[in-house]
């Protein structure tokens, strides 16, 4: 596996959309989220890698990439599910519903809030997915969501 390494010759640099390095967002998503050991993660996005990436190097070696615009072929369950780049509103519905589906009731959902500029539309989303903020990282943007109804807490 090649990883990149900023060397201005390298053919194919990475996306001027995916933050760096990943590797140090990774670390606190995992830490927000409050995963157990070895979790089951969904990354959900158009230019996933980078995070794929990072997320294997902290340690998570369930890790799947998925685009909100195509059907997965499978609903593996996930302990999480990281929204880290849609295109439009409708992208970002698809993305919250398969979130949903994949944590289910007790897995968490973070949202990298780059992807919507709209905090009240964000909202609206969320609400429609049957879901709650469970926190906001005011310094990063990112949101953490989980089901409306936990199991846990009831």
């Amino acid at each position: 596996m090649r990883i990149f390494d900023a060397n201005p010759e390298e053919p194919n640099p990475p996306s001027p959309h995916v933050p760096m390095p990943a590797v140090l967002l990774a670390d606190k998503v995992i830490a927000m989220a409050h995963l157990p050991i070895a979790p089951h993660v969904a990354v959900l996005g158009h230019r996933t890698l980078p995070f794929v990436l990072a997320l294997m190097g902290c340690g998570c070696p369930h890790v799947r990439s998925l685009r909100p615009d195509v059907a997965a072929p499978d609903c593996e369950a996930a302990d999480l599910a990281w929204i880290v780049d849609v295109a439009s509103d409708a992208e970002l519905d698809d993305a919250l519903r398969a979130a949903r589906r994949r944590t289910g009731n007790r897995g968490k959902i973070v949202i990298e809030c780059t992807v919507c500029q709209n905090g009240p539309s964000l909202l609206q989303h969320v609400a429609n997915a049957d879901l709650k903020v469970v926190s906001f990282d005011h310094l990063s943007h990112r949101v953490v969501l989980a089901a409306r109804f936990d199991t846990r807490f009831h």
